[in-house]
C-alpha cells in the first residue's frame, strides 16, 4: 500500500521557510548592527586620535610662538647693539675730527697766506686771514675742494688792505667738514641713548 502522508507538510515547509527567513533576517540585522557599532567605534577612535594630534599640534604651535617671540626680542637686542656699536665707532672717529681738520688745514694753506682766526660752528669752519695775493686764496680753495676732510669752500669776502709797506688781501672763507653732519647726528643719538 502506498504511503499517504496526510499531515500538512506544506504548512510545515512554509513554517520552516519562515523560521529560516526570520533567522537569516535576525542574523543580517545583528550583523548590520554589529557592523554599525564597530564602524562607530572606529570613527570615535579616529576622532579621538585626531583630537590628540590637534592638541599636540596646538601645544607645539604655542611653543613655536614663544620661540618666535624670543627670536624677535633677540633680533631687537641685536639691532640695538649694532646701533650702539655704530654710535661708538662714529664717536671714536669724531674724537679725532679736530686733529684731522687742523692737519688738513695745514696741508691746504699755501705759502703767502696767514690765518688770523679759525672758528667751528656745527659742520662749518669760518676762516679769516690775510693773503699776499688773490691767487694764493684761489689755490687754497682748489686744495680744499680736493681735500679728504674739507669741502665746499665759499668765499665770504676779500678786501685789499695796506699793512706794513705791503698790500695784503684780507679774506673770510666758509668751509664744510666732510661727514661732520653724520658724526654730529651720532653724537646726538649717543646723548639720547644715554638717557
Amino acid at each position: 500500500m502506498a504511503n499517504i502522508n496526510l499531515l500538512p507538510w506544506r504548512e510545515e515547509a512554509r513554517e520552516k521557510q519562515k523560521r529560516d527567513y526570520i533567522g537569516i533576517l535576525a542574523a543580517v540585522f545583528i550583523g548590520a548592527a554589529l557592523l554599525v557599532y564597530l564602524a562607530l567605534n572606529f570613527i570615535d577612535l579616529m576622532t579621538e586620535d585626531q583630537r590628540q594630534r590637534n592638541a599636540y599640534l596646538q601645544s607645539e604651535i604655542s611653543l613655536l610662538d614663544k620661540q618666535i617671540a624670543e627670536i624677535t626680542k633677540i633680533k631687537q637686542r641685536k639691532k640695538d647693539i649694532e646701533r650702539r656699536t655704530e654710535i661708538i665707532l662714529n664717536l671714536q672717529q669724531s674724537r679725532n675730527l679736530p686733529t684731522h681738520v687742523l692737519d688738513e688745514l695745514v696741508r691746504v694753506i699755501p705759502p703767502g697766506i696767514y690765518l688770523s682766526s679759525i672758528e667751528k660752528k656745527g659742520s662749518l669752519i669760518w676762516i679769516e686771514g690775510r693773503s699776499e695775493s688773490n691767487n694764493n686764496v684761489a689755490n687754497m680753495m682748489r686744495k680744499i675742494k680736493a681735500s679728504e676732510w674739507l669741502q665746499d669752500p665759499s668765499m665770504q669776502s676779500i678786501v685789499s688792505q695796506q699793512e706794513e709797506l705791503r698790500e695784503l688781501q684780507r679774506f673770510s672763507l666758509k668751509v664744510s667738514i666732510k661727514g661732520a653732519n653724520r658724526l654730529e647726528g651720532t653724537a646726538q643719538m649717543a646723548k639720547g641713548a644715554g638717557k
